[in-house]
C-alpha cells in the first residue's frame, strides 16, 4: 500500500494529498504539522487518512514537505531516509539548495504555479492543479529516478512540468509573483494608513485579491528571495516615479507611458493564450 507522508497540511499540501489519493498515486497519507488544530482539521476532513507520530518508524513511497519556505531545508533532512522521495512546494529554490548543499539523491525541489488568498487544511482541493505549471530545480546531485517520479506524480495530478535552476527560478518569480505580492502588502499599507475608505470597486478587488495572504507563508517567502526584491523593488520605485511626475505635468509622456503597458500585457495575454500579438 504506497504510503504518502505530508509535512504540513495548508492549501498546497492539503491539496497534493486529496489531488493524489483522487488520481490513485498513494492509497494513504500520513500528515505531520507543527500546528496541532491544522492537523486535527486535515484529519476531520479527510486530508490526511492518519498523524504521523515521533516513534513512528514506518517508511513512505513519498514525503511532500509543504511548510514554509524558511522550514523546508529542516522537514527536507528528517524525511530522506524515511521516504524512497521527497520534495517540496517551496515559492524559493535557491535557499533551500544551499542549506542542503549537497541536495540530498532523493530530493527533488519542486514550485507549484497554483494558490488561493486562503489558506488551511478546508482550503485545500483534489482540482487546483489541472492545468498548473510545476516548475522542478533538480541539479547533478539529483538521482534522476527521482526526479522521473515525482514528474510524474505532477502529471498524474494534472499539472505540466518545467525546469529551471534554481537561480533561474528565482530570478523569475522573484519579479512575477513575489514582487506584485510585496506590492500589493505595501499598497494595502497605505489603504489602512487613509482609514480604508470603503466603496473600492473590481480594480481595488483584483489588485488586492493576494494581499490577503498567508503572513508566515509571504514572510519566509520575501525574505528568502530578498536580493532579487530589491534591485525590483529598485526599478519599480524609479518607475512609479517617473509615472507620478508624469501625471503632474499632464504631458503626452503619460499616455505614451500607459499605451504602451497596455500594450506589453495584451502581448503577454496573446503568448498566454498562443496566439499572436
Amino acid at each position: 500500500m504506497p504510503t504518502l507522508l505530508l509535512v504540513g497540511t495548508g492549501l498546497i499540501g492539503g491539496s497534493f494529498a486529496l489531488a493524489a489519493k483522487a488520481n490513485g498515486l498513494f492509497d494513504r497519507v500520513v500528515g505531520a504539522d507543527e500546528n496541532p488544530e491544522a492537523l486535527q482539521e486535515a484529519l476531520q476532513l479527510g486530508v490526511i487518512d492518519a498523524i504521523d507520530e515521533d516513534s513512528n518508524d514506518e517508511t513512505f513511497a513519498a514525503a511532500c514537505i509543504a511548510v514554509p519556505v524558511g522550514s523546508v531545508a529542516d522537514c527536507v533532512r528528517a524525511s530522506v531516509t524515511r521516504a524512497s522521495v521527497v520534495f517540496d512546494v517551496g515559492s524559493v529554490k535557491g535557499t533551500i539548495v544551499e542549506a542542503l548543499n549537497p541536495l540530498p539523491a532523493n530530493y527533488v525541489p519542486c514550485h507549484p504555479i497554483a494558490g488561493s488568498e486562503r489558506g488551511g487544511p478546508a482550503a485545500a482541493r483534489a482540482d487546483l492543479f489541472n492545468d498548473c505549471t510545476v516548475v522542478l530545480t533538480p541539479d547533478r546531485e539529483t538521482d534522476a529516478e527521482a526526479t522521473a517520479t515525482v514528474s510524474r506524480f505532477w502529471h498524474t495530478v494534472g499539472a505540466k512540468v518545467s525546469f529551471e535552476t534554481a537561480a533561474e527560478h528565482d530570478r523569475r518569480f522573484g519579479l512575477l509573483s513575489h514582487l506584485p505580492h510585496l506590492v500589493a502588502f505595501a499598497f494595502m499599507e497605505v489603504v489602512a494608513e487613509a482609514g480604508s475608505p470603503p466603496g473600492g470597486g473590481a480594480g481595488f478587488r483584483d489588485f488586492t485579491r493576494i494581499a490577503g495572504a498567508d503572513a508566515d507563508v509571504w514572510a519566509d517567502i520575501l525574505h528568502a528571495n530578498a536580493p532579487h526584491l530589491q534591485a525590483y523593488v529598485a526599478s519599480l520605485r524609479a518607475s512609479l516615479q517617473d509615472l507620478a511626475d508624469a501625471a503632474q505635468t499632464g504631458s503626452g509622456a503619460l499616455r505614451e507611458r500607459i499605451e504602451a503597458a497596455a500594450q506589453a500585457k495584451r502581448a503577454i495575454d496573446a503568448k498566454a493564450d498562443g496566439r499572436d500579438a
